[in-house]
């Protein structure tokens, strides 16, 4: 967006300083005999001749080919800013979601462990059973208070 408002203003300045450039010239011979040079052709039905304008001085576009280059470089570099400051926000906000889920599943183990009686028969990720000794029950609460500490913030 900052591109096109860029490349905008200097083509709107460029065509401005153009046109004055590619005005038609007059020449004509006033009352007193003065040749006068005129952007408006005279006030009368004078003979007139019309003149081209001089072509721009060469040196001119070479420095405005290296300022349009210097203005591109400008930016491709606000660009890559840009979409570099965008991974870090999107990367933020996948980090963000993964610790809300871990904070919300650790609330939940840790809820249901302190819910049910010490000596409740437990499905394990295997599909097998297991009966938690006192220690290894308070383990399991104590991990789940770190993951929470952690994660939920």
């Amino acid at each position: 967006m900052l591109r096109k408002i860029i490349l905008l203003g200097a083509s709107l300045v460029l065509a401005l300083t153009t046109a004055q450039a590619f005005a038609k010239m007059y020449r004509w011979t006033d009352d007193q005999g003065n040749v006068v040079y005129s952007q408006t052709p005279p006030p009368d039905d004078r003979p007139v001749k019309a003149i081209a304008p001089p072509p721009p001085p060469a040196e001119n576009t070479e420095g405005a080919k290296k300022e349009v280059e210097r203005i591109q470089e400008q930016l491709d570099n606000l660009e890559e800013e840009r979409n570099k400051k965008k991974k870090e926000r999107q990367k933020a906000e996948q980090e963000s979601k993964i610790k809300a889920e871990r904070c919300k599943t650790a609330k939940a183990n840790l809820k249901s462990i302190q819910e049910k009686p010490p000596n409740t028969l437990w499905g394990m990720p295997d599909g097998s059973y297991q009966r938690f000794t006192v220690e290894e029950r308070q383990k399991k609460i104590d991990a789940l208070n770190e993951i929470i500490q952690e994660n939920c913030q």
